[in-house]
């Protein structure tokens, strides 16, 4: 019996990611799939977790046309609800948002309890060598995109910047969670 694309995609996690620590399910919003996140203790670094999603792709959403994202968190915390939140985030804005690169979530207050961050912005995953940043299943492709801890009032310098001007900000810190602002 061929293996379900759930399965598939958890062996590519278990071969990249290698095993996880734990898994948190977050109910799916509106009629959107429940979304689980992968949690990994100190990945990609000692005091880092990362949390890697699953169900977000099983959104047919007809932009995306050459695969189908899941969401990854990468964060200088050994919190294990930062990769909660992702999870949150990914069920709530499911079927209402596109979760392209340069898409800006965010909430009303703070996104944790160790930031005063209330946004996050998405890119390209950073992580990984690009070679292993999807995995291809018997109907579609899953490509993993990034969330990155952003502050709602930098939302107008980025949009008059731009994305590659922000990304190379001297105080643009990816994986921090207590950077300070950029003005």
């Amino acid at each position: 019996m061929p293996k379900s694309d759930a399965e598939l995609y958890s062996e590519y996690l278990s071969t990249t990611f290698g095993e996880e620590s734990r898994i948190f399910m977050e109910d799916g919003v509106d009629g959107g799939p429940p979304i689980s996140v992968f949690v990994y203790e100190d990945c990609p670094e000692p005091g880092m977790i990362t949390g890697v999603t699953y169900g977000l792709s099983l959104v047919a959403n007809p932009i995306w046309t050459h695969s189908r994202p899941e969401m990854v968190i990468s964060i200088e915390s050994s919190n294990l609800s930062w990769p909660r939140v992702a999870a949150n985030l990914t069920a709530y804005f499911a079927l209402k948002k596109r979760f392209s690169y340069g898409d800006v979530f965010t909430v009303d207050g703070p996104l944790m309890d160790d930031t005063e961050m209330d946004a996050f912005l998405i890119f390209a995953q950073s992580i990984l060598d690009p070679e292993y940043a999807s995995v291809e299943l018997p109907d579609y492709r899953i490509h993993l995109s990034q969330f990155y801890p952003f502050y709602r009032t930098e939302i107008e310098l980025y949009e008059r910047i731009g994305l590659h001007e922000f990304w190379n900000h001297p105080g643009f810190g990816m994986y921090d969670p207590r950077r300070p602002r950029i003005q």
